[in-house]
């Protein structure tokens, strides 16, 4: 590590103040006027950030948005807006003529349809929403788990809300991924990623037979992680996040050294504020210490 990462390094971690969440200037090495990165968590709201004034005075100094992924008809998008699927879509690899409930046993199957029609007012057992059994084993997990989560959406998803907002003020928004991600790629967890079918089944069954407890252990977490943002506290969110995060470089070190680029362009381009995930800040693979390897220098906006 040279000087000026360690310069940069010790920038950002020297002050924390309550309340300036995970913010961050981008200067230096010959940009005009800074940018800025939101470091979001994906299952908060957006309008936490309307009464954070240094959040709103960095947006008032930007001119454009990037972000993780934009919804488009080349995402990979998962909803329930409707019966027959019509928002659903992901492609998958079950054996020829199969589908969740033959690959999962009755147990868990009978559990997964009480929990859909309990959290989501989603009857799996009507063939109307048939065309949802074809979605794989992660991804009836990650539906599942995301709504533990949503007493804290207010309005919407962070880095959705923000989006939506400067786009309406005709703000170019950008995306920091390529145009095609499969969900374990974007999935954030602290276990094996499973890939195939089969082990996806026997992750989500494992997931289902303790329902309670991973519910619990899950909101939880989510709870310490959610104080330590709120707070800016970046050195107890990383502490925390930390195992989170290393041992999955394909979802993390990966995409930031694809992000890094673009992210450049888009800042000598125009002042440009950047909201993705807080994941992607953390370690020496992190896209704070890659712009700060690149000559940028890079702080955490204080209150």
């Amino acid at each position: 590590m040279n000087k000026k990462i360690i310069i940069c390094v010790i920038s950002f971690f020297a002050v924390i103040t309550s309340n300036a969440q995970l913010l961050f200037r981008i200067s230096g090495n010959g940009l005009k006027e800074p940018s800025y990165i939101l470091g979001s968590i994906h299952n908060l709201s957006g309008s936490l950030l309307d009464s954070i004034p240094e959040y709103l005075k960095a947006e008032s100094q930007c001119q454009q948005m990037y972000v993780e992924q934009k919804p488009s008809a080349t995402t990979m998008v998962i909803s329930l807006g409707e019966p027959n699927g019509k928002q659903v879509q992901q492609e998958v690899d079950y054996p020829d003529g199969k589908n969740i409930f033959d690959v999962i046993d009755e147990e868990s199957a009978a559990i997964l349809v009480e929990k859909y029609k309990e959290y989501l007012n989603v009857n799996l057992s009507d063939t109307t929403w048939k065309s949802l059994w074809k979605i794989t084993p992660a991804a009836f997990q990650h539906l599942l788990t995301s709504r533990f989560l949503t007493q804290y959406r207010n309005n919407g998803v962070m880095d959705m809300y923000l989006m939506k907002r400067v786009q309406e003020r005709g703000w170019n928004v950008g995306q920091l991924d390529d145009e095609r991600m499969k969900l374990n790629d974007l999935a954030d967890s602290q276990e094996k990623l499973p890939q195939t079918i089969e082990e996806q089944a026997d992750s989500l069954m494992t997931f289902l037979k303790d329902y309670e407890g991973r519910k619990q252990q899950m909101v939880k977490d989510f709870e310490t992680t959610y104080n330590y943002w709120r707070t800016g506290d970046y050195e107890g969110f990383v502490s925390h996040n930390i195992q989170k995060v290393t041992p999955y470089p394909g979802v993390y070190r990966d995409r930031n050294e694809k992000w890094l680029p673009r992210m450049i362009a888009a800042m000598r381009e125009k002042p440009t504020m950047f909201v993705f995930g807080s994941g992607h800040l953390i370690g020496e693979h992190g896209i704070i210490q890659m712009l700060c390897a690149s000559g940028y220098e890079v702080e955490q906006v204080k209150r």
